[in-house]
């Protein structure tokens, strides 16, 4: 066979592997606007309020948390169904003192140097709860660098009246002007936490946990006990979660913002601590899992998990894209040349569904200019510090400014 039949050949099952994950995208992009519009259309009234508690990993956070503290203390929510606390976990800083003099939100101090870390934090604080016996309905996890919109627990209460039992809220940018990173951050956040979940919402699919706004009933809670310990602490939990079976609701009214870091240099700690796969076993066997437990229970849930599992990151996409694009130029293949601009329209479609969704500012747009680099960067992230041992071994609180 001649060596240009031979790459010929190559290029098409490049392709073909490469639009499988593409073709996934495009059915999420397609199910998110029908759910979304579906969703505005929708006016539900429960009949009962849950009684919710707030709980906040803090580590040295004294310089933004009153943010948080200040946009919870508005809630449009009954003040006697919401609790708030917060554990100061290893500070070395005044966060405690802070959140004390407060006067309404209730603060545990953690010290522990063996077991440091966000799941460990939590962990701890659920004991805690139980211990001194205060009981709730729900418990939200929220990241201490944020802010919530004032309809946050109306927005869960109604799902939670619907029978769902793990929620995981809209998590978004707040500083989205503040730089070119931020804005592409917040066109990153859209496309992953709303766009894919917003469309696994309208297949009947699961929702991944994010870590901020993630919010489990106490039933959920007593049958699987938090015990997820990883950096991706809250994909790990997803993971027990959707392998028994449960399904995580995503409630894209919920809207939690979150300070990012202003650039590329401060997000090397969250976008590791984000793309890490420290999950204690494999990306395959993890999928062989999820598929043994799709075929044990007939659950789709678990089987969809696995393509969001599988699915690369659009950075990767986008290269591939790119490289695939080159190859059919450089053999003047007309066949491969039409393949690979099908690609890139259906990185397009779904790219165009998160703008379309979102609506964002102009600022947005001008950023794009800066997406190659921004693109660069997650590549060295997902390929080569993700893997090494000195970035994944611990959490890192990742720099952020308090503006």
């Amino acid at each position: 066979m001649p060596v240009l039949q031979v790459l010929r050949w190559a290029l098409l099952a490049a392709e073909v592997w490469i639009a499988v994950p593409i073709l996934y995208l495009c059915i999420l992009s397609v199910s998110a606007i029908l759910t979304a519009k579906k969703r505005n259309s929708e006016a539900i009234s429960p009949s009962s309020q849950a009684n919710f508690v707030i709980l906040i990993p803090a580590h040295n956070e004294e310089a933004i948390l009153g943010n948080l503290l200040g946009s919870l203390s508005k809630l449009a929510y009954p003040k006697d169904l919401y609790t708030v606390f917060v554990v100061a976990d290893n500070c070395t800083d005044n966060t405690a003192e802070l959140v004390r003099a407060t006067g309404w939100v209730r603060v545990y101090e953690r010290f522990d140097e063996n077991k440091r870390g966000k799941g460990h934090a939590l962990s701890w604080l659920l004991h805690e709860l139980e211990m001194n016996r205060l009981i709730y309905d729900a418990y939200i996890i929220i990241d201490a660098d944020s802010m919530v919109v004032p309809t946050f627990l109306q927005a869960m209460n109604r799902e939670l009246a619907e029978g769902a039992q793990a929620l995981q809220a809209c998590n978004t940018v707040l500083n989205i002007s503040e730089s070119p990173s931020t804005a592409l951050r917040l066109v990153a956040l859209t496309l992953v936490n709303h766009v894919r979940t917003l469309g696994r919402n309208g297949l009947g699919a699961s929702s991944t946990l994010t870590g901020n706004g993630m919010c489990l009933s106490r039933s959920l809670l007593m049958r699987y006990p938090w015990r997820a310990f990883a950096i991706a602490e809250d994909y790990q939990y997803y993971l027990t979660l959707v392998q028994h079976g449960e399904r995580v609701r995503y409630v894209p009214e919920a809207v939690v913002r979150s300070h990012m870091p202003i650039s590329f240099a401060r997000m090397r700690t969250q976008d590791v601590r984000w793309e890490s796969s420290e999950l204690g076993q494999p990306t395959w066997r993890i999928a062989l899992n999820l598929f043994g437990a799709g075929l044990r229970l007939r659950n789709f849930v678990c089987l969809e998990a696995i393509a969001e599992l599988l699915t690369p990151p659009l950075s990767f996409l986008v290269c591939w894209c790119l490289l695939i694009l080159l190859a059919s130029l450089l053999m003047w293949s007309p066949p491969e040349l039409l393949f690979s601009l099908l690609l890139f329209g259906g990185l397009a479609c779904y790219i165009g569904t998160g703008l379309y969704l979102l609506r964002p500012p102009r600022i947005v747009y001008k950023a794009f200019l800066y997406a190659p680099g921004f693109m660069a960067w997650k590549l060295w992230i997902y390929f080569i510090l993700r893997r090494n041992k000195k970035h994944t071994s611990e959490w890192i609180r990742t720099s952020r400014t308090s503006s």
